[in-house]
């Protein structure tokens, strides 16, 4: 059988099987024959570990801190295939779910923590059948949002926050985000060149908007929200709406732009820490996760908090 190489492929049958019973993993005793119907072994210099059933382990008198399900991903992976891991480790980090990876020569092998056992399946189910699905066009026109588009774009960002971003549980009611765009679409710091629609075949499929900020008398842009329809996330529109903002940007003359996020993705875009360039977040405990993009003309000698406009302080607003 000839091994999958094809990262779309793979992700759309990775077929993810729960195999039975819980399962640890033990530092084995030195010197200790090798006993207890062991599943997987990693030697070390510094001992041997291996993975096993938590009935042997007890069985047997052996320590273990983490209680795990193991789940087989049953396609047949090829150990020269890139992206596999990664991108079943990104869908499970980003419902909280940690792992730990196992690769046999036929098939990868997860365990997850047994109590993230029904929900990890659920994510690598949805994983393989979005995975499955047509790939997308490109985005055929990134335009300015019309006041007419309100309407979808609010409905977008309602199911792009639907899940929150920090907890990884379901919102109930409306999620915040859609009551302060409500408001920045109304506020005297709203710019409708910054506010950008994604169109995927007549389909309003994405919408981000950065509105006036400022650093004492310094005007800046604060970005967000960000939203793409769950079906499309990880797709490039994201990507596609942030690259389009930055051209505008400095196509206008705009010093830089500021945003809260993952570090590591929005590193991709040139961001960084905006205490490196001089700038603190509204909220000290934001930390890295509030950075900048100085864009061509940024002045340099920057120093004060950013101001997010008037809707992002009010008791609902969120950045």
């Amino acid at each position: 059988m000839t091994a999958e190489k094809d990262l779309h492929a793979l992700l759309a049958t990775i077929h993810p099987v729960l195999r039975e019973g819980e399962f640890v993993y033990v530092l084995w005793p030195h010197g200790k024959a090798l006993a207890g119907g062991i599943a997987a072994a990693v030697r070390e210099a510094e001992g041997l570990t291996v993975v096993l059933p938590r009935a042997e382990a007890d069985r047997l008198g052996l320590s273990y801190d983490f209680v795990g399900a193991w789940i087989t991903l049953e396609v047949h992976s090829s150990l020269e295939a890139v992206g596999l891991t990664a991108a079943v480790g990104t869908a499970l980090a980003a419902a909280k779910i940690s792992c730990n990876v196992l690769a046999g020569f036929h098939h990868d092998h997860l365990l997850v923590p047994v109590a993230d056992t029904e929900r990890a399946l659920e994510v690598l189910h949805e994983l393989a059948a979005d995975s499955g699905r047509p790939r997308p066009a490109a985005v055929q026109v990134l335009r300015s949002e019309q006041p007419a588009d309100r309407p979808a774009i609010l409905a977008l960002t309602a199911a792009a926050f639907a899940v929150s971003p920090l907890t990884g549980l379901p919102v109930e009611g409306e999620p915040e985000e859609v009551g302060l765009l409500r408001r920045l679409f109304d506020c005297a710091d709203y710019l409708p060149e910054f506010s950008i629609v994604a169109v995927l075949d007549g389909e309003i499929v994405g919408h981000v908007i950065s509105t006036r900020g400022r650093v004492g008398e310094l005007e800046l842009l604060g970005l967000g929200p960000i939203g793409v329809l769950p079906r499309l996330q990880r797709h490039g529109i994201g990507s596609a709406l942030m690259k389009e903002t930055v051209v505008r940007a400095n196509a206008a003359g705009e010093r830089g732009i500021a945003l809260l996020g993952d570090p590591d993705y929005y590193a991709r875009f040139g961001f960084v820490p905006s205490t490196s360039l001089g700038v603190e977040p509204p909220d000290p405990a934001w930390g890295v996760h509030f950075q900048l993009l100085p864009l061509a003309v940024w002045p340099g000698g920057v120093s004060g908090t950013f101001r997010y406009a008037g809707p992002f302080n009010e008791p609902s607003g969120v950045a």
